[in-house]
C-alpha cells in the first residue's frame, strides 16, 4: 500500500539472521526441517515486513498518547465506510489473507484453527497497540477485518496442503520418537521470535530514515528568519462591538486599522479541522512554483473515510495550481495529503523520499511557519486538520494564519471563487464548488462583501469559518469556531453587520 522497499533489506536480513539461529537450535534438539520450510520462514519474514512498514508507520516520529481519544473500541463502525473508503475495508482484509496461508503451511500447530486464530488475531492487536505511539489511530474494527483475512488465509492454506502432496509432506518441524521421524504438535513458537526480531530491524531502519537534522533547501533571508525570535503581533483593542453569537470562540479582526472589533474566547486552544489547510497551502507556496507537475500516489489512501475529499487517485497528474483548487474549495483531504508529501520531499531534497518521511518534514516545516506568521499558540499534526490528539490552535492565530493568506493573489483568488472548472494533466475534468457559502450567490447566506475564506467541520471544532469581507474602506477577518452548520454563517453576517 505504501512505500515499504525501504524495509524489505533490513527485513531479510533479519529473517537471515532469525534462520541462522534456528538452525543452531534445531540441530542442538536433533529436530529436522525441509528446505521448503525454510523457504516459507524467509517469504513469511519478507511479509510480516510488509505488514509492519505498512500499518507502522515505521518512518513516523513516536509520541507518548497522553489520552485515548484517538481510539475506536466499538466495533463494526467501518461498515458505514465500506463502500466510500473501500481501500479501508477490503485492504485490511487482503493484507492479512496470505499471512493465513503461510502460517498453515508452515507449522503443524496451526493445522488447527484456534492456533491459527489466536496467532494471527495477536499480530492484528500488537500492531494495533503500537499503533497508540505513531501517526495513526488504534480501531478494533482493523482487528475484526485483519482477522477475517486470516480466516480466510487459513482455509486457502487447509485446501493446499490438503490436495498438494508435496505441501502436505513438508508442513512443520520434525522430531525423532522411538527412532521414527514425527511431527512436532507445539512448534510455531518460533514465529514470535520472527515477529520481535523483524520489529527490532524496521524499528533500527526507521532510525536512519527519519533523519531528523535534515537540511531545508535555502530560502531568501532563511538565516536572518532562523535567527530571529518569533514576531510580536502588535493588535490594538478598540471598544468591541455589540453582538450576541451562538459561537464558543470569535475573532473579528479590522485588517486595516489594525484592531480588535470583537472577540469571544479567541486564545482558547480549539480543534482546528479543515481551517488547517490555509496553512497547509501557505506553507506549500514556500518550496513549491504553482506549475509544478504533481504526480498523486498513495499518500491520498491516508485519509479517514468520512474525510471531504476532492477525489484524487494515485496516478492523477495537476499542477500545484490545480491542486489548491482541490484542497480549498471542496477541501479535499486528499489534496492535502498530495500537496504535503509533494512538498515535503522537496523539502528534504530527495524526490524517492517515503510518504511517511515525506509528511514528517513537510509538518515540521508547517509548524514552522505557523511560528514565523505569529500563530505560536498552534500545533499541527495532519496537513488535513482531521481530529488528532495533540492537534490545536486558537481564533486568534486562525485570524493571523488567514491575513498571511490573503497576501498571495494565487490563493486569494482561489478561495474567493464559488466555482472552478479544470482540466488536470492527466485529463480527467473537474468542476469544484466552495463550501463557503458566504460566495454562494444562490445561498440564503451570501454576503456580497466577502471574499473568502476556509471552512471547517468535525466532532471536535463542530462547525468553522474563517471569513474575510471588505466592507467601505476597510477590511476584516472574521473566525467563527465551534458554531452549528447554519450558525457559522449567520454568526459571520452578525459580525460582519454590527461593523456599520
Amino acid at each position: 500500500m505504501f512505500q515499504t522497499e525501504e524495509y524489505l533489506l533490513p527485513g531479510f536480513a533479519a529473517t537471515l539472521l532469525f534462520l541462522l539461529i534456528d538452525e543452531i537450535l534445531i540441530r542442538l534438539r536433533g529436530e529436522r526441517v525441509t528446505w521448503f520450510h525454510r523457504i516459507l520462514i524467509l517469504l513469511t519474514g519478507l511479509y510480516m515486513t510488509e505488514i509492519f512498514a505498512v500499518t507502522l508507520s515505521p518512518g513516523s516520529a513516536l509520541t507518548i498518547p497522553h489520552s485515548f481519544d484517538n481510539i475506536n473500541l466499538v466495533p463494526f463502525k467501518v461498515l458505514k465506510t465500506a463502500f466510500s473508503n473501500p481501500l479501508n475495508f477490503w485492504g485490511n482484509i487482503f493484507l492479512f489473507i496470505p499471512l493465513g496461508v503461510l502460517l498453515v503451511l508452515l507449522f503443524n500447530h496451526c493445522q488447527r484453527f484456534p492456533a491459527v486464530l489466536i496467532t494471527g488475531a495477536g499480530i492484528s492487536l500488537l500492531i494495533e497497540v503500537l499503533q497508540l505511539f505513531g501517526i495513526r489511530a488504534t480501531d478494533i474494527d482493523d482487528v475484526l477485518l485483519n482477522t477475517t483475512g486470516l480466516i480466510i488465509g487459513y482455509f486457502y492454506g487447509k485446501i493446499l496442503a490438503a490436495y498438494v502432496p508435496f505441501i502436505r509432506r513438508n508442513v512443520g518441524i520434525f522430531k525423532r520418537n522411538d527412532g521414527k521421524l514425527v511431527r512436532k504438535r507445539h512448534d510455531a513458537g518460533g514465529f514470535a521470535s520472527l515477529t520481535v526480531v523483524i520489529l527490532l530491524a524496521i524499528t533500527i531502519k526507521a532510525y536512519f530514515l527519519e533523519d531528523k537534522d535534515f537540511l531545508p533547501p535555502v530560502m531568501p533571508n532563511e538565516i536572518t528568519q532562523k535567527s530571529a525570535p518569533a514576531p510580536t503581533i502588535a493588535i490594538h483593542k478598540s471598544e468591541e462591538i455589540s453582538a450576541s453569537i451562538d459561537a464558543k470562540n470569535a475573532f473579528l479582526w479590522d485588517l486595516t486599522s489594525n484592531t480588535v472589533l470583537y472577540e469571544k474566547d479567541s486564545n482558547k486552544s480549539i480543534a482546528p479541522a479543515s481551517t488547517t489547510k490555509m496553512l497547509t497551502a501557505l506553507t506549500t507556496l514556500d518550496y513549491c512554483d504553482v506549475n509544478d507537475r504533481v504526480l498523486v500516489g498513495k499518500e491520498v489512501q491516508l485519509i479517514a473515510g468520512d474525510a471531504s475529499r476532492a477525489w484524487l487517485n494515485p496516478g492523477n497528474e495537476l499542477t500545484i495550481r490545480q491542486l489548491f483548487n482541490a484542497l480549498l474549495l471542496p477541501s479535499g483531504n486528499d489534496a492535502a495529503y498530495a500537496l504535503a508529501v509533494y512538498t515535503g520531499k522537496k523539502i528534504c531534497r530527495d524526490s524517492n523520499a517515503s510518504i511517511d518521511k515525506a509528511l514528517h518534514a513537510f509538518l515540521k516545516e508547517m509548524n514552522k511557519k505557523a511560528v514565523k506568521i505569529g500563530a505560536s499558540h498552534s500545533h499541527f499534526k495532519t496537513p488535513d486538520g482531521y481530529d488528532t490528539e495533540g492537534q490545536y490552535t486558537t481564533a486568534k492565530d486562525l485570524a493571523l494564519i488567514a491575513r498571511e493568506l490573503l497576501k498571495s493573489d494565487t490563493l486569494r483568488k482561489v478561495v474567493n471563487s464559488y466555482k472552478l472548472s479544470d482540466l488536470w494533466l492527466s485529463g480527467q475534468s473537474v468542476t469544484y464548488y466552495n463550501t463557503n457559502e458566504l460566495i454562494n450567490p444562490k445561498s440564503p447566506y451570501y454576503y456580497k462583501n466577502a471574499a473568502g475564506l476556509k471552512t471547517g467541520n468535525s466532532d471536535e471544532a463542530g462547525s468553522c469559518l474563517v471569513s474575510c469581507a471588505d466592507i467601505k474602506e476597510g477590511s476584516y477577518i472574521c473566525v467563527i469556531m465551534g458554531s452549528t452548520k447554519e450558525g457559522r454563517w449567520q454568526d459571520s453576517i452578525k459580525l460582519y453587520n454590527a461593523i456599520r
